[in-house]
């Protein structure tokens, strides 16, 4: 195992948390572009539209806490 100096070790956080950030942002428009295409598909009313906003913000939620245990 290499040892880094504090610069370097903080760069590669900084790093680590950019690359993080961007596979995020990537998961994510791609979830909010295909749940666009299904409300528009299905021409859905802006409460349904609403209600599946809310369930996959409960299935994200969910999924969250079930990986963490």
């Amino acid at each position: 195992m290499t040892a880094l100096s504090g610069d370097a070790l903080l760069q590669a956080l900084n790093k680590a948390k950019d690359e993080t950030k961007s596979g995020l942002c990537d998961v994510f428009t791609a979830k909010l572009e295909r749940l666009a295409t299904h409300i528009r598909t299905n021409y859905l009313t802006p409460t349904e539209s609403a209600e599946l906003l809310e369930q996959e913000a409960e299935a994200i939620r969910n999924q969250h806490y079930e990986n963490q245990n």
